[in-house]
């Protein structure tokens, strides 16, 4: 039974202040780890500490604390090896390595044999290493179910197995997520779905961090988003960026809501981005007045460019 709390609610607060304390020690490192972890002496990361190359945190005691997520970026900004992975306190340490064709032959194993925690150990490992979320959604998990989605044509178990790695990649793209860095104060917005017949989750997910990567605030709408949606999110975010998938094949009585899409994007001033596998069944006015992208590489290219031109026109105006 609880104890008595004041009717302020102080005594739930402080709870709860207890609660987050708890949850960020978890989410965090001493010097010594990270120290282990890179294979360096405990009085290098806390030069690194003090230089401020590196973000830390203070303890009630004293002690230096390094957020998970600031020793991840400080590792991929350094370039530096990871000697003992296990030492990151990760609930499944990361199998290290390049996101090249031995890690997707693993990584469509794991999906193939539901085992979750081995696939999400080479996505989390590949991007310690340095992968971007374009390079391992395009080497990894794009093979990967490019492969899955023909088991259901000679194995009952294919469709059970596709929804099985659809979220095991969601948990260890969720992973990633909490690593990226958070969009500077005045970002531009990017807003990414997946069009209203277009019922899966991963390629919007895939896309959304891609372009938050490239240092936008990213916004992503999911799968079967209306197209009014869309247009109403852009509008209302002021999206310098729009992204959407097509990976089903778009009905011709749809051709006139995507154009008014694109009118409208068109006017709010938003760039409007298409890909998918289905892309080439949108009108061709669409495809001439959008930018198709074929993989994610090619969106992250292309998003940070849109973005980092916007950065120098406001700095110039």
């Amino acid at each position: 039974m609880l104890g008595p709390v004041g009717n302020d609610g102080a005594g739930f607060r402080a709870m709860a202040d207890n609660e987050t304390m708890k949850s960020r020690e978890r989410q965090s490192l001493t010097t010594r780890q990270l120290a282990e972890s890179l294979g360096v002496s405990e009085s290098s990361v806390k030069r690194w500490i003090d230089d401020g190359t590196i973000a830390a945190a203070r303890t009630a005691g004293g002690h230096r604390r390094i957020p998970l997520a600031d020793a991840v970026r400080f590792i991929r900004r350094q370039r530096l090896a990871v000697r003992h992975p296990e030492a990151m306190r990760l609930a499944t340490p990361p199998l290290l390595g390049a996101a090249d064709d031995e890690a997707a032959h693993g990584f469509h194993a794991a999906l193939l044999s539901d085992d979750a925690v081995r696939a999400r150990a080479i996505v989390t490992g590949r991007y310690v290493c340095g992968a971007d979320i374009a390079t391992i959604g395009d080497r990894l998990i794009r093979p990967a179910f490019e492969r899955l989605g023909e088991l259901w044509r000679e194995n009952a178990d294919g469709i059970l197995l596709e929804h099985r790695a659809v979220d095991t990649c969601i948990r260890a793209v969720a992973d990633l997520s909490d690593w990226i860095a958070p969009a500077q104060p005045g970002a531009p917005t990017a807003i990414s779905a997946a069009g209203p017949d277009d019922p899966y989750l991963l390629p919007p997910l895939l896309a959304s961090l891609t372009v938050q990567e490239q240092g936008s605030e990213a916004r992503n709408l999911g799968p079967a988003t209306p197209l009014e949606t869309i247009g109403l999110a852009v509008e209302r975010y002021r999206a310098l960026l729009c992204s959407v998938c097509v990976n089903t094949i778009l009905e011709k009585k749809r051709h006139a809501e995507w154009i008014r899409l694109a009118d409208r994007l068109q006017a709010a001033g938003a760039r409007f981005v298409v890909g998918g596998r289905c892309v080439h069944s949108l009108p061709t006015e669409i495809l001439n007045r959008a930018r198709v992208c074929g993989s994610m590489i090619e969106l992250a290219s292309y998003a940070a460019g849109v973005i980092q031109g916007s950065a120098s026109g406001q700095q110039s105006s």
